[in-house]
């Protein structure tokens, strides 16, 4: 696994140099500003300065962890001056560290990187990635940044914080080896990450593999080419049932005329035939239509009988138990602005009858 690690940011003239870590060998990668990502890159941990971020310990019993780091966040704004953005986790046993940063210094920070290609995993005080022996306090340098810590403290290493915090006890300087180790160590398992609540990083949600999506394409197009092999084999059939109706059509009409050699001829001859009879073409379907769509909307009512005149006149016998069925079938008949003739009778059961005559409009 290749760990990116470099300083955070916090000016405009600030270009750190990054550093590629495979297996615990370092690999300069360049300043900032020229940095190339890489595919190899899995994780990137971004050093902050001591200057930028506030360090804090507390001792909090009988509490659980969640619980208490939550408190240790409380406590470590309220040592703040100002808004800040705080991160706590659990130290050594009752003991909980926390790191406190101006919102707005993390935020520029986060946006010179991602001005470069560069999205931080890990944001961490470099303080916390030093992890110094128990009563010992140490000083160490990463990049232009260094820290005074020990046990219960991280700060700036500057001679004020040594005569206030070391006193006169020893300070150990850790060897530039010694340093990168614990900066890989801790990228590995960081003891917080700023990178949380209103910073946290955003992943990408990632819905199907490339394999998977490339199956998903070869589907699709099997779909597209089985729908239309479909629908040709349907059209086709379409083509062949029409054609052979229209051959049997065709050689029908050639018995009565052999002078007809296609069927659109022969259906010009027919309409013309019953034009000559005073038969209008095309009138029985709709006027069928209608009535039986009328008597469907009606209950209880039936047709017993129905003719059709060469005149153009529908005659049709209706049944019913009651004329008031009927009559809401002739209503409705009516509505759709067929003329019509009713009259009424009665058989022998009793039933209502009425002998309907219909007409084109």
């Amino acid at each position: 696994m290749t760990v990116v690690i470099l300083r955070f940011p916090s000016s405009d003239v600030d270009d750190p140099a990054l550093f590629r870590v495979t297996d615990g060998v370092w690999q300069h990668a360049g300043l900032l500003s020229e940095f190339m990502p890489s595919a190899d890159d899995e994780t990137v941990m971004a050093v902050v300065s001591l200057a930028d971020v506030r360090c804090s310990w507390f001792s909090l019993q009988g509490l659980e962890t969640r619980q208490a780091e939550g408190v240790a966040k409380l406590r470590a704004a309220e040592q703040s001056l100002g808004l800040v953005h705080a991160s706590a986790a659990q130290h050594v046993g009752d003991d909980y560290v926390t790191a406190t940063i101006a919102p707005e210094v993390m935020q520029y920070g986060l946006d010179r990187l991602a001005a470069h290609g560069v999205n931080p995993d890990i944001v961490l005080p470099f303080g916390l990635a030093i992890d110094p022996p128990t009563d010992v306090v140490v000083t160490a340098a990463f990049e232009g940044t260094n820290v005074l810590r020990s046990a219960q403290f991280a700060m700036p290493d500057e001679p004020v914080f040594r005569s206030i915090f070391a006193g006169e006890t020893a300070v150990e300087t850790l060897d530039a080896d010694t340093v990168r180790t614990m900066l890989w160590t801790a990228s590995q398992q960081p003891l917080l990450n700023l990178r949380e609540g209103m910073f946290v990083k955003k992943v990408r949600s990632i819905w199907a593999t490339a394999e998977q999506l490339t199956w998903i394409k070869r589907l699709c197009i099997a779909l597209v080419v089985i729908s239309a092999l479909t629908m040709f084999v349907t059209l086709g059939k379409y083509w062949s049932a029409t054609s052979n109706e229209n051959s049997i059509a065709l050689a029908a009409a050639q018995k009565v005329d052999p002078a007809i050699t296609d069927i659109d001829q022969a259906e010009v001859q027919l309409a013309a035939a019953m034009r000559k009879q005073g038969i209008m073409q095309g009138r029985f379907s709709p006027l069928s239509a209608a009535l039986w769509r009328s008597v469907k909307a009606s209950s209880n009512v039936s047709v017993r009988d129905m003719r059709f005149g060469q005149d153009g006149v529908l005659t049709v016998v209706l049944a019913a138990p009651s004329s008031d069925n009927i009559n809401q079938t002739l209503l409705a008949i009516q509505q759709d602005g067929f003329p019509i003739t009713a009259t009424p009778r009665t058989d022998a059961t009793g039933a209502t009858l009425v002998d309907l005559t219909m007409r084109m409009p």
